[in-house]
């Protein structure tokens, strides 16, 4: 049984040649055997049906290869990975950036994501920012007409963000095109109020403790409602949103921070992102492609698992002692442990739910 049978399944998804097939899911095996996406380390999951026993630099050349050649259409490869997991829309998406540094290069990805449930979120696009820092409103309305082009506007139930996702342009943009969003904005933004303008802090700095309030004033022409309170810690957190009669802001934009955890699962806690030495934009945006797929499968082994099982409970935080994600990776990493052929039956079994 070889592990390319794991993509035979959705060809109609994913029409790739059986030579690219074979190395993507070899990589995929690799990320989850060494917990890292550095070539030699992805190598063990080659190793896995190599009967040749090939040599590390000749399956790194391979993966080198893949990544310098091959393009995988970003559209095509979204579309699979909502049929992959199974999710219903419309979508609350979560738009963040993740970055890094390797030597001098500034490695900058924008992600958008679907918003799975309050653990975890599904990478659907991305790309990679040529600099460092913030993403401009260009680059954010392409990624989010992208991914309207692909699934639709009525896909969309809302759109989650951080401070950095503001300017005039960008809310502009979502109002117009009629995307309800909740975006977190900095205490000194200025609003109209009346003959002249107020920072949005003169509104909420008298709050305390658990108390918030709710406030509907003016922003760049446009109607806008917002709710402030502050953390167990004292921070003043504001929401900001276009949704008429949304009451509930903060609770709302509380689904952003999935997208931090994944990007955890991404890195530190996962596949260890952050340790590539690709340098080159489309490499990295294919690598990216591959521990994209790896997360999701990770995290449907674990719903499976849940199900036979319920994971122990850490009474001292009143939360699961592992996260879906977390008891997916490790049960994945130990069928490779028990064999080969025991981790493509658990893979077809998985796919055989999805793809029909």
């Amino acid at each position: 049984m070889h592990p390319s049978t794991l993509l035979e399944g959705f060809g109609n998804l994913l029409p790739w040649n059986l030579s690219r097939r074979r190395c993507f899911v070899s990589m995929i095996f690799g990320v989850f055997t060494s917990a890292s996406v550095q070539q030699h380390k992805m190598a063990r999951g080659f190793r896995l049906h190599e009967t040749s026993q090939a040599k590390t630099d000749s399956i790194c050349t391979r993966i080198r290869n893949f990544f310098r050649d091959f393009t995988i259409n970003e559209g095509d490869f979204a579309q699979a990975l909502v049929k992959i997991s199974g999710l219903q829309g419309p979508y609350t998406l979560a738009l963040d950036r993740t970055n890094w540094k390797f030597g001098v290069l500034d490695i900058n990805f924008l992600v958008l994501a679907v918003v799975v449930n309050h653990t975890i979120a599904f990478p659907i696009l991305w790309t990679l920012l040529p600099k460092a820092g913030n993403s401009n409103s260009t680059e954010r309305i392409h990624i989010l007409k992208t991914f309207i082009d692909l699934f639709g506007i009525e896909m969309i139930h809302e759109i989650t963000a951080d401070r950095e996702f503001i300017g005039k342009v960008w809310v502009d943009f979502l109002i117009q095109s009629k995307v309800s969003f909740y975006i977190r904005i900095k205490e000194n933004r200025l609003v109209d109020w009346g003959a002249k303008n107020k920072s949005m802090r003169c509104f909420f700095s008298h709050l305390k403790g658990k108390k918030s309030r709710f406030l509907e004033v003016d922003l760049d022409g446009h109607r806008l409602f917002f709710e402030g309170a502050r953390t167990p810690t004292g921070e003043l957190i504001i929401v900001m949103s276009n949704k008429q009669g949304a009451r509930n802001l903060l609770k709302t934009y509380k689904n952003r921070w999935t997208i931090e955890l994944l990007f955890k699962n991404l890195k530190s806690s996962g596949f260890n992102l952050e340790e590539t030495h690709v340098r080159h934009l489309d490499r990295l945006h294919k690598l990216f492609a591959v521990v994209t797929m790896a997360c999701v499968l990770a995290f449907l082994t674990g719903k499976q698992q849940e199900k036979i099982s319920k994971t122990p409970y850490r009474k001292t935080v009143k939360s699961p002692l592992f996260s879906t994600f977390r008891r997916g990776f490790d049960w994945i990493r130990q069928l490779i442990d028990w064999g080969e052929n025991k981790a493509i039956k658990h893979f077809q079994e998985l796919f055989g739910k999805i793809i029909r």
